[in-house]
């Protein structure tokens, strides 16, 4: 059975809407860069399409391994796009739809600041070099 399935999401202030094709899985990232861009963790759901998206995103290179978009009016982070993948990352707390969804996994864990921990059981924690290595590889869990 497919666990994909269609869902809509939108920014802070409705400029961005969006429709994608994703599992009810995310991840939290914890890398200093994903920190500074939503002003805390990032939880993110890997898309496997994106079936619509409208309104204005400014989109930028953050750094050598990915770029970043948001909204042009509000500011709200929508999404990273890893440059070695062909799919992007959106924010989980944009979904309309916040009922069932499960953390697998946890990135760039070493990077965590001491004053938080997510606890949840079925999530997996990969260091940055891990990460890295298991998104090429193609080998994060969904």
């Amino acid at each position: 059975m497919d666990e994909s399935n269609i869902r809509s999401g939108r920014c802070a202030c409705g400029a961005v809407t969006f429709s994608v094709k994703s599992p009810k899985t995310y991840g939290a990232c914890h890398c200093k860069m994903c920190r500074r861009w939503c002003g805390g963790v990032w939880m993110g759901v890997v898309c496997d399409e994106i079936v619509k998206i409208d309104g204005a995103i400014t989109h930028w290179k953050s750094s050598n391994i990915g770029s970043r978009g948001s909204c042009t009016v509000c500011g709200s982070s929508i999404w990273h796009k890893p440059r070695h993948s062909k799919k992007y990352t959106f924010g989980q707390g944009l979904f309309d739809d916040q009922d069932d969804w499960v953390l697998t996994r946890e990135i760039f864990s070493e990077d965590k600041p001491i004053h938080y921990t997510i606890s949840q059981d079925q999530q997996v924690a990969f260091t940055g070099w891990g990460t890295l290595i298991a998104l090429i590889l193609g080998k994060l869990p969904k």
